[in-house]
């Protein structure tokens, strides 16, 4: 069974990513967050894809992307965050361009 790490993003970022593609996504780097990407010893979980929806219903906008793990952490728009790296595209469902 696949592990899935799911990422919400809004609906002009998610045309983008489906238009233009991306090679990274980025989370604040706070508890939340790191309950979700690490294990309690500290190691990072390990996610076989990543589910980028745009909305909350079962039939809202999804891309399924390679999952290339956490490449660090950086400054984005003025906040420490967690980098995930994605890898391409293999599915998109529900959208239509």
């Amino acid at each position: 069974m696949q592990k899935i790490l799911t990422l919400r993003i809004c609906g002009d970022g998610f045309k983008k990513l489906v238009t233009e593609g991306c090679s990274h996504r980025y989370r604040e780097a706070k508890p939340f967050w790191e309950s979700r990407l690490f294990e309690k010893d500290g190691t990072p979980k390990k996610f076989d894809v990543v589910h980028i929806v745009n909305g909350y219903k079962g039939t809202s906008p999804t891309a399924v992307m390679e999952y290339r793990g956490i490449l660090g952490i950086e400054e984005f728009n003025g906040k420490e965050c967690f980098k995930l790296g994605l890898g391409k595209i293999l599915e998109i469902k529900n959208y239509t361009l």
